[in-house]
């Protein structure tokens, strides 16, 4: 928490006080980016409609206003996630006996949802608005409202960044219970089942092209997570195999000031200038013949 203190020292209230100061902020990026996102509001909706290659409507007097305050209100909500992340992190990360390391939460969830909004954008979302469009139905004329194309949109959006979350979650679970890559890649079937039932159920059209496009991702993140984890295992056991340092105070004698503990059934090995602080260490005769 602020000041240094850890959290059990802090009073309840100073929790509250800490937690509403970072709430303020929150509110206040809240709104700075809405007002952002009303002032180029005009930029803004040329690039949500580019990929619809048609006119948009609205069929109520305030239809178009509310268009644009939605998508101002939405412009502040994606500019204040960020915010959002780092003051929880930083709330919480006293709670946790590791250090939290606040950049590595912020921008690795952000930059695998900005890659999932990217695939969406450019080649999921005109995908499927091309299968919509070219559905045979000759005595019907489409008339697209704007706010139901934006409702479309941002819930397609959404689940293309969500989704694009699974490196992340899969990490979470191996620090949680560690996993072997090798059982995961024996599982990979039911992956492949189950990512086109999550592509079913997050995907605002039914048609079989657009679940095959969302699916596909999911197989190739999940083989991504596999990498990962097994990257994160290997590195994991490189650090449990090394030894560890321990320090001691230097005497009058010219004691040396450090000692490596070796890992059980190594050699222990030392120079003529340490042999009492290993002895210290380990345990020397209670009786010496002298």
């Amino acid at each position: 928490m602020q000041g240094g203190k850890s959290p059990k020292a802090q009073p309840f209230s100073e929790h509250v006080r800490e937690l509403r100061q970072r709430l303020i902020y929150v509110v206040a990026t809240l709104l700075l980016g809405s007002a952002a996102g009303y002032a180029i509001h005009g930029l803004l909706f040329s690039l949500i409609r580019r990929p619809l290659h048609a006119q948009l409507y609205y069929t109520t007097p305030m239809g178009g206003f509310n268009a644009i305050i939605k998508i101002s209100i939405l412009f502040g909500v994606i500019v204040t996630v960020p915010v959002l992340v780092y003051q929880l992190g930083k709330f919480l990360s006293p709670a946790f006996k590791r250090r939290i390391h606040t950049t590595r939460i912020i921008f690795f969830p952000i930059i695998l949802a900005a890659i999932g909004v990217l695939f969406a954008y450019f080649v999921s979302l005109p995908a499927s608005l091309h299968f919509l469009a070219n559905v045979d139905s000759k005595d019907l004329q489409a008339l697209i409202t704007v706010n139901e194309y934006l409702n479309f949109v941002f819930a397609y959006v959404a689940g293309f960044a969500l989704l694009f979350q699974l490196p992340l979650i899969m990490l979470f679970i191996n620090r949680i219970k560690p996993q072997r890559p090798a059982g995961l890649m024996h599982i990979q079937r039911y992956v492949i089942l189950a990512s086109f039932i999550v592509a079913a159920a997050l995907t605002p059209t039914p048609d079989p092209i657009d679940q095959t496009i969302m699916a596909s991702p999911i197989i190739l993140l999940y083989q991504f997570s596999i990498v990962l984890i097994w990257l994160t295992n290997r590195r994991d056991k490189k650090i449990a195999v090394e030894p560890v340092r321990a320090t001691a105070t230097p005497d009058t004698y010219g004691t040396p000031t450090s000692v490596l503990l070796p890992l059980p059934g190594t050699l222990i090995t030392a120079s003529t200038q340490q042999p009492q602080l290993i002895m210290d260490v380990f345990g020397a005769p209670q009786n010496s013949a002298t």
